[in-house]
């Protein structure tokens, strides 16, 4: 007969891939993790706009960006940063950016905050300066020591100081973040008591390695069964 396993003897890795079984049914149905792999602009348009907004209202800009550079016989799918950049150009400016393509939420609640297609265009300008004009570039960028700078950058933009908006760049480029986000970390901390962002990122590659799972499907699939979505697709 074969022998449970002392709770007391399992370690936080085990505990955790036990939950996800427990929880999350099928890692074969679980829905693939969101985020644009070919096209670094329209990674930072949705980890600008996406955070602490309806995911759908961040569809809606992405699909007029999408709009914008078809119309100018662009690859929306295939953009970087230089090309991302051009469509201010192309309308005149952020404020105009975010009456045609954007919309006008800011980055903040602080009084005369920036608008978030500001935020979107000092993100792209500060990547380029670093020479990130692609999503293949930051892949290639090397691991989170490398990419401190880059990081750095990024965080100095209006708004995005937090780094909770690079982590998003980070997922939606196909790479793997530094620190988990608030649901999937208090989805963790039920399961293991209190727990840092990073430590519960670390966590989730460690169970998906062991298991043989896709770690940005997990963390997606956690994501959806706290947010209280559908996260098996159906059969």
């Amino acid at each position: 007969m074969e022998q449970l396993a002392d709770p007391e003897s399992q370690t936080d890795t085990d505990r955790l891939r036990a939950a996800c079984e427990r929880d999350l049914g099928d890692p074969a149905r679980w829905f693939p993790s969101p985020g644009y792999p070919d096209s670094l602009a329209l990674c930072i348009i949705d980890a600008i706009f996406s955070t602490g907004a309806r995911h759908s209202t961040t569809e809606k800009v992405i699909e007029r960006y999408r709009e914008h550079r078809r119309a100018h016989g662009g690859e929306p799918d295939r953009d970087g940063a230089v090309e991302l950049l051009g469509t201010f150009d192309d309308v005149g400016g952020a404020q105009e950016w975010a009456s045609q393509i954007g919309n006008r939420r800011p980055t903040s609640t602080a009084p005369n905050a920036p608008l978030r297609a500001a935020a979107v265009a000092d993100a792209a300008e500060a990547l380029v300066a670093m020479g990130i004009s692609t999503a293949d570039d930051l892949r290639s960028a090397g691991g989170a020591e490398q990419l401190e700078p880059v990081r750095g950058a990024w965080c100095a933009v209006p708004g995005q100081r937090s780094g909770v908006t690079w982590n998003n760049l980070l997922k939606l480029a196909g790479m793997s973040a530094a620190s988990a986000g608030r649901l999937v970390v208090e989805y963790v901390a039920r399961e293991l008591g209190a727990i840092s962002p990073e430590h519960v990122a670390d966590l989730i590659r460690e169970v998906a390695d062991e298991a043989g799972w896709d770690a940005g499907r997990l963390d997606h699939a956690i994501w959806r069964h706290e947010s209280g979505l559908q996260y098996q697709l159906a059969g």
